[in-house]
């Protein structure tokens, strides 16, 4: 049962209620993660904002395993539920998706999804990542994309923490 009861969109402040609407209809229903920060406006405004800011450049494939990456390693079921089903939108093959935390040692990932899933698996367990991964990355994305590669890990780790710490439910 959910610490805070996630907000119907007629009953949430006025500042969040256009989010919402807009959130579901792009995702086709409520999530109880957004109605849950609708309880304050501009937290709620702030994470679509940074969740569509990492969308921006940073090719998709990458930010859903790097998403789902951090998810599985902080134990965030609903986060891997919504992230596993993006990225196998975005083109992760099944294998994949079954192997992602032993990324290292499945030959199911080339060598750049490898580095990406290094990075987030690094910044999520550690706050920090080694230069030789960041240079790797930096072989093929430039500053822009891998700026979008750290907000969407502290993103990851944001909305795991927010659903552990208020036992956010799937619906």
């Amino acid at each position: 049962m959910p610490f805070v009861k996630p907000l119907p969109t007629d009953k949430a402040p006025s500042g969040s209620q256009p989010i919402l609407k807009k959130l579901t209809e792009k995702f086709g229903k409520p999530l109880n993660l957004f109605h849950t920060l609708a309880y304050q406006s501009d937290l709620l405004g702030g994470v679509t904002q940074i969740n569509d800011g990492i969308r921006n450049d940073l090719p998709e494939k990458f930010r859903e395993l790097a998403y789902l990456i951090s998810s599985q390693i902080n134990g965030c079921e609903y986060c891997s539920t919504y992230h596993g089903k993006a990225a196998k939108k975005a083109g992760a093959t099944d294998k994949q998706l079954q192997q992602i935390t032993d990324y290292a040692g499945s030959d199911a990932f080339d060598e750049q999804e490898q580095a990406v899933l290094a990075y987030a698996e690094q910044l999520t367990k550690t706050a920090n990542v080694d230069k030789a991964v960041v240079d790797k990355l930096k072989g093929f994305l430039d500053d822009k994309q891998l700026v979008s590669l750290a907000g969407t890990v502290a993103l990851a780790n944001f909305t795991n923490r927010f659903n552990h710490g208020l036992d956010i439910e799937l619906p």
